[in-house]
């Protein structure tokens, strides 16, 4: 009889270590709900100087012009494909003053000439020397370009080849570095001859520039892939 017991209570034993568990485990869990917002990113630095000074107070300043090499500084640092243009905010220059009482005091935007360091592939760019259009020469309405605007990088079109890539200055110092030349050069009298601009075609029938002071606005747009 005890021995019969002792199998019993083995037996027992067996079977409860290698039944099933009677109960599933207890857990509990919590989530994240994680999101990401990548705004695009344009930022366009000028480095140097905003004012650009042009003095001329000789005949030889006269006649050979005035050049100011790396007169203007850009950087740009971009996330998105993008196009940078420029333009002058106005037709003509403002006079602030004037020094004679003779000459035509109207001078156009185009007697300034601009060449850039960087090479675009646009139809009207500033490869070499080229007059500043005006503003409305440029076809730039409310900020707009067009086809016919002067392009430092990119392009008017959203095609292959027609913008910049995303990057930064720092490390695309070819693509996204900008040194801007400006020349001014009167000649005797102050025509402005080499530009091609007719200073009688606002109205006023003196062909050369009335001596004073003057200021124009050069605008530089950075703009997303038009």
């Amino acid at each position: 009889m005890r021995k019969q017991l002792l199998t019993f209570a083995a037996a027992m034993i067996l079977g409860l270590s290698m039944a099933p568990n009677a109960s599933a485990q207890l857990s509990d869990e919590e989530y994240n709900y994680v999101t990401m917002d990548l705004r695009g990113i344009l930022n366009l630095t000028m480095t140097t100087n905003p004012q650009v000074d042009f003095v001329f107070k000789t005949i030889q300043e006269y006649q050979q012009g005035i050049t100011r090499f790396n007169a203007t500084q850009l950087e740009v640092d971009a996330t998105l494909a993008w196009d940078l243009f420029v333009y002058a905010s106005t037709d003509n220059w403002t006079q602030v003053e004037a020094y004679s009482t003779n000459g035509n005091p109207v001078l156009p935007a185009e007697i300034l000439e601009m060449q850039s360091s960087v090479t675009s592939a646009a139809p009207v760019n500033m490869n070499a020397f080229t007059s500043l259009l005006g503003l409305t020469n440029s076809t730039v309405a409310a900020g707009v370009p067009t086809a016919a605007t002067q392009f430092l990088a990119g392009e008017f079109g959203t095609a292959a080849g027609q913008s910049f890539d995303p990057g930064t200055a720092s490390a695309n110092p070819d693509t996204h570095q900008f040194r801007i030349d400006m020349r001014l050069r009167p000649e005797v009298p102050a025509t402005f001859a080499t530009t091609g601009v007719d200073l009688t075609l606002d109205g006023n029938n003196i062909a050369f520039a009335q001596a004073g002071y003057y200021y124009m606005e050069v605008v530089y747009s950075l703009v997303e892939d038009l």
